[in-house]
């Protein structure tokens, strides 16, 4: 019995929690394009999918996701698809902006 109460106020404090406030989504290395130093850059890597990039075209436009080709993977110092052994992890910086959200 006391299971059955332990339960109950597990999901009545799991379903307010999933109520409050806005959902915070993670970082995934997008740029907002804001500056002309971003449009300059052009390619910035993708925090979590590594075989995929940002490519940022135009100032003031959010940049578009790009697609390495099987079997590469994104490698920032060089700023193109590498063969996964030529690939080296290296730690995440933001860009200079992000993209603005839609309120």
């Amino acid at each position: 019995m006391k299971f059955l109460s332990l339960l109950a106020v597990f999901l009545i404090l799991g379903c307010s929690s999933f109520s409050q406030g806005a959902a915070v989504a993670k970082p995934t290395g997008q740029p907002g394009c804001q500056t002309a130093e971003e449009v300059a850059v052009i390619f910035y890597p993708h925090f979590y999918l590594k075989s995929s990039y940002w490519i940022c075209s135009a100032q003031g436009v959010p940049a578009t996701l790009g697609q390495c080709p099987v079997a590469t993977a994104y490698l920032d110092s060089a700023k193109a698809c590498v063969a996964w052994p030529l690939w080296s992890w290296s730690p995440t910086v933001q860009p200079p902006s992000q993209p603005e959200i839609a309120a």
